[in-house]
């Protein structure tokens, strides 16, 4: 290989590298469960990150140590809504039945303060230097001794809260209210700003420097700066269940009701994520984010290693830009080599003629952007991502080949392909032998007006959108109210479950479209007719032939170019598409009218396999060049 070609494979690598970097990361996971399996309602990491506080709606608050030990259990007389951890492993707990509790580090009660309403939430700096709680049908923050129960001062913000949180020094404390509202209030008891949300409030988080992140009922975060002003929102799958983020603010954590749970970077990207069995409840980092808490509706606790998340966001954007400077330093000294190829060969007469059409080419330029974007990048994407156990923004593991060799397991994939081949057979027929019939006879018409009013009636259907159309046909298939069931019902026969019969559903999908006059075929094989000579269909008149024979030895034959166009584009638009069953049984009863393309789709947008979905697209994609070469290499015309 010569050095510009090596330059040039090289060049080529660290682009590819540099636009599909994946984000790989091996996250530890540890769990453990509760004595007594019930809801978490909240968490709460020492400073240290020796011991983490749970609250459960089984009356109970626990001390574990990070490994899972359990240290002790806090008995409540109801729900635990909240619990604090403190630096010096003593632990507050919030309950329903209007107590607020104080337990040091071997589990013995300090105190036990009867507010006299439900206590909705509690939460304290790690040093309890500050700690404040919220109580049902009040509009005040209360703001507490922590080790003695009194109330310090209340901070009236003029509406109920129903979250609270306070940042790991103290700082400040941010209360969600019942007004869509979130309040910062500071470590005085002022209330510094409030800041709005859309949808109810349903968790919140303060960083040291007052940034805050609210979790909403519109299933997203949305992050407040030290200002007030909105950062950014992260959305999420469900609603909001609690949040949490670094000392710094340059992480957020969230967990939602379907039991996801996220990591985001500051700017909003999402650096890590999984799911959970049952609702993620609750969500606590460390102190300097590495570890991850996150608390479930069955009572389960888990412990998430994502410091190499966290590296790799802090080192990602610095490993990207190297990646792009030498890539660009690659394609300059390439460009440079390239002049210098052209100078030695005397070849640079064609840059002149460049310079001189330089407006044309830059009319172009974004058209050949747009198709770069839009059809070259996804396609490669897609096929580096087919190797990949693919996690779009969370972990992604190198897999090589294991996508495709699934799918020789697939039952999905194996009954697809063998619905497939009929759609194939069945399809190619539908699209070549109507068409041309229709377009023989529009060509035999005598009257050149008639033939103008027929092609005008067939080109007019096409204003019927094919969505429409597809579910016209699902009406007439229909079992009750149906035109082919009323039409047996007329002639004294029963009636039929068209598309709920596995035995039935993938051929009356075929049979829809009849008489099967597609509109480009048609207009394909006409304009061919029209471009065969009149001189040799004469000849072949003074010859005796007939109109059987001129249609047999001079149409089909000139009409082979059209042929070859309509069978590539047949093969890709049955192989490729899904809609039509996706709409009209999706892909049932059972597997009956499944096909690869639509296993595709729902490996991407339902199963979130996106691996899987990106190494299925490849799949067909091979077979659709195959059957092209094919086609190309064995179907003559005239002109090859």
């Amino acid at each position: 290989m010569s050095l510009r070609s090596r330059i040039a494979v090289f060049m080529m690598c660290a682009f590819i590298c540099t636009g599909f970097l994946p984000m790989e990361t091996a996250l530890g996971n540890a769990q453990w469960t509760l004595d007594e399996p019930d809801n978490i309602t909240s968490l709460s990491v020492s400073e240290d990150g020796s011991r983490i506080a749970v609250g459960s709606y089984g009356a109970k608050a626990y001390s574990f140590t990070a490994e899972g030990q359990l240290q002790f259990a806090l008995e409540a007389g109801n729900v635990v809504t909240g619990v604090a951890m403190l630096s010096d492993g003593s632990l507050l707990a919030a309950s329903d039945d209007r107590h607020l509790y104080k337990a040091d580090e071997q589990g013995r009660l300090q105190w036990d303060l009867n507010v006299k309403r439900q206590v909705k939430g509690v939460s304290a700096s790690h040093d309890g230097s500050v700690a404040a709680y919220i109580v049902q049908g009040s509009t005040n923050v209360a703001f507490i001794d922590a080790e003695t129960g009194e109330t310090i001062r209340e901070t009236d913000i003029g509406i109920a809260p129903k979250r609270i949180r306070v940042a790991p020094s103290g700082s400040f404390t941010a209360a969600g209210a019942t007004d869509q509202y979130v309040y910062l209030i500071d470590a005085d008891g002022g209330i510094v700003r409030k800041m709005g949300v859309t949808g109810t409030v349903e968790a919140v988080a303060a960083a040291e420097d007052g940034s805050v992140a609210v979790g909403t009922s519109k299933n997203e975060v949305v992050l407040f700066d030290a200002d007030g002003r909105e950062a950014g929102s992260y959305p999420v799958k469900d609603a909001v269940t609690d949040v949490d983020v670094s000392g710094d603010g340059s992480y957020v954590a969230v967990s939602d009701y379907l039991g996801g749970i996220y990591v985001f970077a500051r700017e909003g990207k999402l650096l890590w994520t999984t799911e959970v069995d049952g609702a993620g409840r609750a969500v606590a980092f460390n102190k300097d984010a590495t570890a991850l808490y996150a608390g479930t509706g069955s009572g389960t606790l888990h412990a998430y290693d994502v410091s190499e998340a966290i590296a790799s966001a802090e080192s990602g954007a610095v490993v990207r830009t190297v990646a792009w400077t030498i890539a660009a330093a690659l394609a300059l000294a390439l460009l440079i080599l390239g002049l210098l190829w052209m100078k030695r060969r005397r070849k640079l007469g064609v840059l002149r003629d460049v310079w001189r059409a330089k407006y044309i080419y830059l009319a172009l330029l974004p058209t050949f952007a747009l198709v770069f974007v839009f059809l070259y990048y996804p396609a490669s994407s897609g096929l580096f991502h087919s190797l990949y156990d693919w996690n779009p923004g969370g972990r992604t593991t190198f897999v090589g080949l294991a996508n495709f060799e699934r799918m020789l397991s697939d039952p999905y994939v194996t009954k697809g392909i063998g619905n497939l081949g009929l759609l194939i057979v069945t399809g190619l027929a539908k699209t070549l032998i109507p068409p041309l019939i229709v377009a023989e006879l529009i060509y035999h018409l005598r009257s050149k007006k008639t033939q103008y009013w027929y092609r005008t009636a067939f080109v007019a259907s096409m204003v019927i959108p094919a969505v429409a159309g597809l579910l016209i046909w699902q009406n007439l298939y229909d079992p009750n109210v149906g035109l082919f069931n009323k039409l047996l019902a007329f002639a004294g026969l029963p009636g039929h479950a068209w598309l709920g019969d596995p035995d039935t559903a993938l051929w009356a999908i075929i049979f829809i479209g009849f008489p099967f006059i597609g509109i480009l075929q048609l207009l394909v094989f006409y304009s061919g007719l029209l471009a065969i000579p009149d001189e040799l269909i004469e000849s072949a008149r003074i010859d005796g032939a007939g109109l059987w024979r001129i249609i047999r030895s001079i149409h089909l034959p000139l009409l082979a170019g059209q042929f070859k166009l309509l069978i590539i584009l047949s093969l890709i638009g049955i192989i490729q598409d899904f809609g039509g069953i996706l709409i009209v049984t999706g892909g049932g009863p059972m597997d009956s009218t499944y096909v690869p393309a639509l296993q595709m789709y729902y490996a991407a947008t339902i199963f979130n396999d996106l691996g899987y979905a990106s190494a299925l697209g490849v799949a067909m994609f091979l077979i659709i060049l195959i059957i092209t070469v094919i086609n190309m290499k064995f179907l003559k015309t005239t002109h090859d």
